[in-house]
């Protein structure tokens, strides 16, 4: 009696036991299923705060010699010397060709979940900065540019700066006419941002746009 006693409650030991692997396996398979069907926590605003945040400016620089020729006006530093002529002036200006991810917005940012695709519409490249490398020249008699060692170098004149604007304006014009120097920037710039978006979501697709 008591050896079958014992065997009906070992049987239904092991039948509590399977009812409970069971109703337990069900439970881990619906935490699963609600865990895969849940929204990642990766959204265009967070995207857009790690490219802004770990972003380096990227940039393609290019080097001018740039030539322009200015009036020098009346009543100026120059007028003892070159009152009413024509001055070439030369410089070699430095431009930087870039992506500014300042323009980035959340719009420019779509995250498609079901098929695990990020869509990044990338801002064009644009000039980012301009600047003289080195110092002004003047295509005049070297004993005159002697004289003028000091108007070359003084920044606060308005003639220096005047002339400064004119040769990084035709700097800018020469570089803007050649599209290969911004598709160039914009590329490198793409694969910049799809590899910080590819760490964050590694199993999802980046299209740059």
């Amino acid at each position: 009696m008591n050896r079958i006693k014992v065997i009906v409650i070992s049987i239904i030991t092991a039948f509590l036991v399977l009812l409970a692997v069971f109703f337990y396996g069900r439970y881990q398979g619906k935490v699963a299923a609600n865990y895969e069907n849940k929204i990642p926590v990766v959204n265009s605003q967070v995207i857009l705060e790690r490219i802004t945040n770990q972003y380096f400016l990227v940039t393609k620089t290019v080097f001018l010699n740039s030539k322009v020729e200015i009036d020098t006006p009346k009543n100026n530093d120059w007028t003892d010397l070159f009152t009413g002529k024509k001055l070439t002036i030369m410089g070699l200006i430095r431009v930087d060709v870039g992506v500014d991810m300042k323009n980035m917005r959340l719009e420019n940012i779509v995250v498609d979940y079901q098929k695990k695709l990020v869509t990044i519409s990338l801002p064009h490249a644009e000039i980012l900065d301009s600047s003289l490398s080195g110092e002004l020249d003047f295509a005049v008699d070297k004993s005159i540019v002697e004289k003028l060692k000091g108007l070359l170098k003084n920044t606060q004149n308005d003639d220096y700066n005047l002339a400064l604007a004119a040769l990084i304006e035709k700097a800018n014009n020469q570089v803007t006419a050649d599209e290969n120097i911004f598709n160039s920037a914009r590329e490198d710039s793409a694969k910049l941002v799809q590899l910080i978006v590819s760490g964050m979501l590694k199993d999802y697709q980046v299209v740059i746009k």
